[in-house]
């Protein structure tokens, strides 16, 4: 067996076959890097012009999925995600690594321990710990300004500038203020329940069905091609109507109403143009059939899309 961190990446034809737009990756190396290196990701669909988010999962590997067409085609979008991929678990295996022999010092500190050998050092190294250094300068933090939400730390000069240009942390992407998309004006997000249906893996409640109706228009100077005219479309998506289901529905309402939900492009299932298409928050559009087909059951989907919204600044407060 290989190591416990290394990712599996596709095995189909280099962006060729029905799932060239999915790569596959561990779960320790995902999570890894969304969490400790969100800024890396962000980094990199600026400019590969896609989005990424999590189509299924296994026991120990995710399912991505790369949406959008981007105009060099998701040839290069994939290779640029295996090769951050590869850089990733090179990291968090440098990381464990560290962690063993952190390990190992404290045991040798540990009184009485087992590991403490005679005239054992008190420390890994003689080295002090150096200053907090500020990311943005790269010099020493001065006025030290503490983001609240994501509690990243920079020189109060630093971000403020930072936040001029975009609102939001440069480690790790998190908005703060209010990111408004390109989300076709005219839209309504209609929402009903029925009780009688349960979703597979919450057979104790019934279901929330959310449609979403979009007239014909034509496109605005947000868009890839203003002045050109687009189809009116319908999309039906459904939730458990459950507490957290509820929570994750009023988190939908948030996002549709900043315009993020869809946007206008080209449409990954049928490759048409100048469409009314998702825009990476994703939804089950089946009540069955499981994450391969957006369906139930997923049990950690709620969990899931709650983070890619909290990733666009949609939280409950």
């Amino acid at each position: 067996m290989g190591s416990p961190v290394s990712f599996v990446l596709s095995r189909m034809a280099a962006c060729g076959g029905a799932a060239k737009n999915k790569v596959t990756v561990s779960k320790p190396v995902w999570d890894f890097l969304t969490k400790e290196s969100p800024a890396k990701l962000t980094r990199l669909k600026e400019e590969t012009k896609v989005s990424i988010m999590v189509d299924g999962e296994t026991s120990d590997i995710y399912v991505l999925q790369l949406c959008a067409s981007p105009p060099g085609g998701l040839c290069p979008a994939r290779k640029a995600l295996k090769a951050l991929l590869k850089e990733t678990e090179k990291e968090l295996k440098k990381r464990s690594h560290r962690a063993g022999e952190l390990l190992g010092c404290v045991a040798v500190l540990e009184p009485g321990g087992r590991g403490a050998a005679p005239g054992a050092s008190a420390s890994c190294s003689g080295e002090e710990e150096p200053e907090r250094q500020c990311p943005i300068c790269l010099g020493e933090i001065q006025n030290m300004k503490t983001l609240e939400k994501c509690r990243h730390s920079f020189c109060e000069d630093c971000i403020t500038r930072a936040l001029q240009v975009k609102t939001a942390c440069p480690m790790c992407g998190r908005f703060y203020g209010q990111l408004v998309g390109n989300q076709p004006p005219n839209g309504r997000m209609l929402v009903s329940r029925d009780a009688g249906l349960p979703l597979p893996g919450y057979e104790g409640c019934g279901t929330i069905i959310i449609q979403y109706v979009f007239p014909p228009g034509v496109q605005g100077a947000e868009h890839p091609n203003p002045g050109v005219r687009y189809p009116g479309t319908t999309r039906v998506a459904y939730l458990p109507d459950c507490p957290e289901g509820n929570k994750v529905l009023g988190l939908f309402r948030k996002a549709f109403a900043q315009r993020l939900t869809f946007t206008v492009g080209t449409s990954m299932t049928t490759g048409r143009a100048n469409v009314i298409t998702w825009n990476d928050i994703h939804h089950k559009t089946n009540c069955t059939g499981g994450p391969q087909l957006f369906g139930y059951p997923d049990p950690t989907y709620l969990a899931r899309v709650q983070e890619e919204l909290r990733a666009k600044g949609i939280t409950e407060d």
